[in-house]
């Protein structure tokens, strides 16, 4: 890869560091694991982009490598060599309203009572995609998708109210 090439691809990460940041407080609770998940995908990410056609939305693309390394590692549960940490946190990129904070990590926690799907269902509609993106990204109908993303929403609110 050229320079202008890495440029681009530092870009694009750090335009969809939240949706990336999203995917990890889906899956994992404590921000070491937290921090460990946003370097696997960021180091997924690099080595796929040289095969990134365009095709797709890179919010997209970004998503996919996101949840499937996210599935992966929770299959695999290994120990992890040493790394250099690259790290986002959640302070950061939220408002300094520490009510808003509260609320974010509370749905959050709720999101990751969740199965694997609705996880990424939820996630995706949270970040304003489309039912025709969400189907497309996960496979479904997009009728399919509406329906899940009622019963979601209904099942988040029982689990708030639990």
């Amino acid at each position: 890869m050229n320079t202008s090439d890495e440029q681009a691809f530092l870009e694009m990460v750090e335009a969809n560091k939240n949706l990336i940041y999203k995917v990890c407080l889906s899956f994992r609770d404590d921000q070491e694991s937290i921090a460990d998940c946003y370097q696997d995908i960021v180091m997924n990410l690099w080595l796929a982009y040289p095969t990134f056609r365009g095709e797709a939305k890179p919010s997209t693309w970004i998503y996919r490598i996101a949840f499937n390394t996210c599935v992966s590692e929770y299959r695999k549960e290994q120990v992890r060599p040493e790394t250099t940490a690259i790290t986002c946190d959640l302070e950061e990129l939220l408002p300094e309203d520490e009510g808003y904070v509260a609320q974010v990590k509370e749905l959050y926690r709720l999101i990751n009572q969740l199965s694997k799907l609705e996880r990424a269902i939820i996630l995706l509609w949270l970040d304003d995609n489309s039912y025709d993106e969400i189907a497309r990204v996960l496979g479904l109908t997009k009728t399919n998708v509406g329906v899940r993303i009622t019963r979601i929403k209904e099942k988040l609110r029982t689990l708030k109210n639990s």
